[in-house]
């Protein structure tokens, strides 16, 4: 697979996730000379570390300990980070049927009690920046049970959603995409030893830090549960909210000057279709080919480019009268507030910012 022009998302909770659960394919976008951009949610902050670290906890924190770690595998993967800020690390325990839980101590700021829109919309702030081909994350149970790694999963699928993008998960069995480990062993392998706070590398086994072991895989497999919608279904749809908006046009401007109802019955099918469009969709992309058939058959007759007069009758559809003049004015005016309006997410946003709450920061290139 040619991974040149590709600009790949791995969406993780935690420092280390990357390299653990996506190592091989990080590195071999990077090889192949793609784009890899690692998001990290929290810094590990309530994990245990290794005793051989705990002199570097005891100064900095077990959060920086782990952030500079991340950027050290970060460089040996050849990837480049971005950060989700305002989430904590839950914690963990082990539950009764084997998988992870939060930690009953978490904090209110934890990833396992966030919102999954609120942990979507400061996602997608990320995805807007980056602009990536595909998002890579965790499968539906988060690899085994920890509840960051499930809502870092179910953040995922909102944002491919929300921006038409493919989505792939990493599952154990043979799925859709597959990396081998041997072509960038190297580079993981030197990915491993940086999470030295976290894990040993022995041999083909990794020691976690709660003595669990799991072996390297030699191949990573992904499934893609979210796939991109066809490009030509897309067009389709803004073709024909362009050629909605240019029906609507055509009809008003032969019937606007109709007293009362031809005006007002235009108006109101000219805001009708604008508005509903952005209110209905959410899309500013359909928005503007409905504006764009509208307002442009209107500019057309209306502002005679040409100056020869509206079909050679000197502006006798669209006349310099007050019914014209409303014609002209009402539905780019009703275009330009439509094109404006922030969407949900961003809306979430403002609402957040508004009660002091934190959505996302960037620090350069750092996770």
């Amino acid at each position: 697979m040619d991974h040149r022009l590709e600009r790949v998302l791995f969406v993780h909770a935690h420092p280390d996730d990357e390299t653990l659960s996506t190592g091989a394919a990080i590195a071999a976008v990077a090889a192949d000379g793609g784009d890899a951009v690692v998001v990290t949610c929290t810094l590990g902050e309530r994990g245990e570390v290794r005793p051989e670290r705990q002199t570097d906890v005891d100064e900095v924190g077990v959060g920086e300990v782990r952030r500079a770690e991340l950027d050290q595998a970060l460089r040996a993967l050849g990837a480049r980070g971005r950060r989700v800020h305002g989430f904590v690390d839950s914690g963990m325990q082990w539950l009764a049927d084997g998988t992870a839980g939060a930690a009953p101590d978490s904090p209110e700021t934890a990833m396992a009690k966030a919102d999954v829109d609120d942990l979507a919309d400061a996602l997608g702030v990320i995805v807007e920046e980056v602009d990536p081909t595909a998002i890579v994350t965790y499968d539906a149970d988060g690899g085994y049970g920890h509840p960051d790694h499930v809502a870092v999963h179910r953040a995922s699928v909102l944002v491919a959603r929300r921006y038409d993008l493919p989505l792939y998960v990493r599952t154990r069995a043979r799925a859709d995409v597959a990396f081998p480990l041997e072509p960038v062993r190297e580079r993981v392998l030197a990915a491993l030893a940086a999470h030295r706070s976290q894990l040993e590398v022995r041999g083909d086994e990794v020691l976690h830090v709660g003595g669990q072991t799991q072996r390297l895989a030699e191949v990573e497999h992904y499934r893609l549960i979210e796939p991109r919608p066809a490009r030509p279904a897309r067009w389709t749809l803004r073709i024909g909210a362009g050629l909605a908006g240019a029906v609507v046009g055509v009809i008003g401007t032969f019937s606007h000057q109709q007293l009362p109802w031809g005006l007002a019955l235009s108006l109101l099918a000219a805001v009708g279709l604008i508005g509903g469009i952005r209110a209905a969709t959410g899309s500013r992309a359909l928005t503007i080919g409905a504006v764009l058939g509208l307002v442009g058959v209107v500019a057309l007759v209306a502002i005679d480019p040409l100056g020869r007069g509206a079909f050679g009758t000197e502006r006798a559809l669209v006349p310099a009268n007050l019914a014209g003049w409303l014609w002209t004015l009402v539905p780019t005016l009703v275009s330009l507030v439509a094109l404006a309006w922030p969407d949900a997410a961003s809306m979430r946003r403002i609402r957040m910012a508004a009660d002091g709450g934190t959505t996302t920061g960037r620090e350069g290139d750092r996770p």
